[in-house]
């Protein structure tokens, strides 16, 4: 588990590139990074050689809380080493990934962050729930305004998450767990729905509260 390998790249609708994830159990170059290296690759998008990390960069994961990212940095400590270490360099783009970067048509790579996130306290509120979706990448398919993907974005194009207010919170909970919303529809598989549906009941509740309160300018 998390030993990397593999490409991204196959998996996005668009051939930009090769990016393969890295192992991030001690049989890969993290044990040798500090954990002011970690913490900064996964805020900033920066390795420990300050070389651009273009599909973290590309995440929300720089929203996660100081805390939260110190969680993280602990979990990956304990892993047990498994794989290999990553072939150098990860990340390569194709022409036509230089072209659609340089045209501003890839997602915005995150500014550098230096100062303090503190999450609000964890509980079934809005509030909780607005944290929790910073640092998930909704918006890159369902748009900033959660509203629906629009053409002209990096497919897939998520739909109107506005169709939550018509369900119930446990109807929502379920949906999260099964892949299958209220009225029977299997969700895309596109859809990260199983890691969301991991999160316990007041995430997934908080969660809920945020998108049933959201309004439309």
């Amino acid at each position: 588990m998390l030993s990397g390998g593999g490409d991204v790249g196959r998996d996005l609708p668009l051939p930009i590139g090769s990016f393969v994830p890295a192992n991030l159990t001690p049989a890969g170059a993290l044990k040798h990074w500090s954990d002011g290296q970690i913490f900064r690759a996964i805020r900033n998008g920066v390795d420990a050689r300050r070389r651009w990390l273009a599909i973290m960069s590309f995440t929300n994961a720089g929203r996660l809380s100081d805390e939260d990212t110190h969680a993280v940095i602990a979990y990956i400590r304990s892993l047990p080493a498994s794989g290999v270490q990553t072939p150098e360099p990860p990340d390569r783009f194709s022409l036509l990934g230089l072209a659609m970067l340089g045209a501003g048509l890839l997602p915005d790579a995150k500014p550098v962050f230096t100062g303090v996130i503190i999450a609000p306290p964890k509980g079934p509120t809005a509030r909780y729930g607005r944290y929790l979706l910073s640092y998930q990448d909704c918006r890159e398919c369902h748009g900033k305004d959660l509203a629906g993907g629009v053409p002209g974005q990096l497919p897939p194009l998520g739909p109107d998450l506005g169709v939550v207010r018509e369900w119930s919170q446990a109807q929502f909970i379920a949906t999260m767990r099964t892949g299958v919303d209220p009225n029977g529809h299997r969700l895309s598989e596109q859809m990260p729905w199983r890691p969301i549906g991991r999160m316990d009941d007041d995430e997934l509740a908080a969660i809920y509260q945020y998108l049933v309160g959201l309004t439309r300018s």
